[in-house]
């Protein structure tokens, strides 16, 4: 049983935003063409049992595996793969996120019930990837071309069927959602748990006492301050394992840049220096489970560049550039006031433990102690996440995760800032950024594109769209039943149907 911190926004493989939500439909319901390997990042086969590019890397031919079938008995054929494209493609999906990445595919032809082919109009180094891993996770046509015409709102959302080692077996909103070992996976199931469960626990602290009683087995995303003052020093320590991972992430405060209020450098540059982020670290963080960050790669990566510092906290520095920008304390109240006009904004944050809740309160009051008054606005995360894809928010503090071969086109080019429900909610519009954003995109040497994404975190952070906050080391809390307890790099950085109880500490069966 392993606890989340809420409900998906939905088990639709297009439609679903959310890290949970990814977690539990893929790879265990729904499946891709190919996968990547944990510890290589190699593509390996998976639904395809090999593929060809073309020499100029425009045609891209994936022969499939016969035998696997739905999990309802449909066979599963090559017009689920060329229908999962153009669902994807389709502008009413709202799969805007997904289908950034496949600009350049200008069509998908079956060649036969057990070939596929695509054809590219330029060169992208992530093509292959794409077509064949998680950005084109493929779902059964039989299914979503029956009842609710809206693809977005289709019942398969909550109800899903794949081809993968799990089956769906009940979405209790609130509380919880069960999978079951789909004893007919075409790959062989014996070696998979019988069961996985998902428990929607939003306090840390309900999530502790649950793992010292036994009654949930995986925590992942602990406390630092729960598992440091409670669980660390408690009896229950000996039946627990402690992983601490980096995490491929990063938290940011952004800014709705639509607005007059931030179209201002001046006024977004001041907020980044009015963050208290070593008092955060040191509250928060205890100083060990998160870094300063300056850029959306993890310091780890070759694509982070070292000689962007994190911005230092300069309250002074802060007050000069809100003068400059117009911005003068004289009414008397403490605030500052522009054209009779307070500074003052509202910042949206998920709801879901208490560190999120700490942090937007130390950033509030380190704020209002320059005369701006930020109201916090703790929301559900589909409450949130309507709210962000309708552009009806003033700034918001929350988390992008990474892929393990990153990308940032997705989050920053321009072409995406006024599409709604895009990963560009915020509206960064730069050319110097498209244009470096664009070229290594066509880059396919590993070294010269990371260059180019190191040039690109330094236009990024001289704009001031978001404040870069941390890179979250994450603490992975297990009942130390379980053997081959590992993470790695790609998302979620590890893989529970690889675990394994003896049959002597087995709680649940096989």
């Amino acid at each position: 049983m392993q606890q989340i911190n809420a409900d998906p926004d939905s088990l639709n493989p297009l439609t679903g935003q959310d890290e949970y939500g990814m977690m539990i439909r893929y790879p265990n319901i729904y499946e891709s063409l190919l996968f990547m390997d944990n510890d290589t990042l190699k593509l390996k086969p998976l639904l395809a049992e090999s593929y060809e590019i073309s020499p100029d890397q425009l045609v891209y031919t994936f022969h499939l595996r016969h035998g696997v079938k739905w999990q309802d008995g449909v066979p599963f054929t090559a017009d689920d793969v060329k229908y999962s494209y153009e669902k994807m493609q389709d502008p009413k999906v709202d799969a805007s996120q997904l289908r950034v990445y496949f600009t350049n595919i200008k069509s998908c032809e079956v060649l036969d019930p057990y070939t596929v082919r695509f054809t590219a109009t330029g060169r992208y180094f992530k093509t292959l990837e794409c077509l064949g891993a998680e950005n084109m996770p493929i779902f059964p046509k039989h299914i979503f071309e029956k009842g609710e015409p809206d693809f977005n709102k289709h019942p398969a959302g909550r109800h899903p069927i794949g081809t993968g080692p799990y089956k769906f077996v009940r979405w209790d909103t609130g509380s919880q959602i069960i999978l079951e070992r789909n004893d007919d996976y075409w790959g062989g199931a014996a070696h998979y748990p019988k069961r996985l469960v998902y428990q929607v626990i939003q306090e840390s602290y309900v999530a502790a006492q649950l793992l010292k009683k036994g009654e949930i087995d995986v925590v992942d995303g602990m406390s630092p301050i729960q598992w440091e003052h409670d669980l660390a020093h408690s009896r229950s320590v000996a039946r627990l394992n402690e992983i601490v991972y980096l995490y491929p992430a990063y938290s940011y405060l952004g800014f709705n840049l639509r607005l007059p209020l931030f179209s201002d450098i001046r006024v977004r540059h001041a907020i980044d220096l009015l963050i208290p982020r070593d008092e955060i670290l040191a509250q928060i963080a205890l100083n060990k489970y998160a870094s300063k960050t300056s850029g959306d790669d993890p310091p780890s990566s070759p694509n982070y560049n070292h000689d962007v510092a994190p911005t230092p906290y300069d309250p002074a520095l802060a007050l000069q550039l809100l003068n400059e920008a117009g911005w003068k304390n004289d009414h008397g109240d403490g605030l500052l006031y522009k054209e009779g006009k307070p500074l003052s904004f509202t910042l949206l944050y998920p709801s879901g433990g208490t560190s999120g809740e700490k942090i937007a309160e130390l950033i509030q009051e380190s704020l209002r102690g320059a005369g701006i008054d930020m109201k916090l606005s703790r929301l559900e995360w589909a409450q949130l996440l309507e709210r962000i894809d309708d552009w009806k928010f003033d700034a918001t503090m929350q988390s992008w995760a990474l892929d393990a071969i990153n990308d940032p086109y997705q989050i920053w080019h321009s072409s995406q800032a006024d599409i709604k429900k895009s990963s560009n909610f915020i509206g960064y519009k730069s050319p110097a950024a498209d244009k470096l954003m664009e070229e290594a995109r066509l880059e396919y040497d590993d070294e010269k594109r990371a260059a180019l994404y190191r040039q690109l975190q330094k236009v990024i952070y001289d704009d001031y769209p978001v404040c870069f906050l941390f890179n979250p080391h994450v603490i992975l809390v297990t009942s130390n039943r379980f053997q081959n307890v590992r993470t790695f790099s790609p998302r979620p950085c590890f893989d529970i149907t690889t675990w394994w109880v003896p049959r002597s500490l087995q709680k649940y069966g096989n």
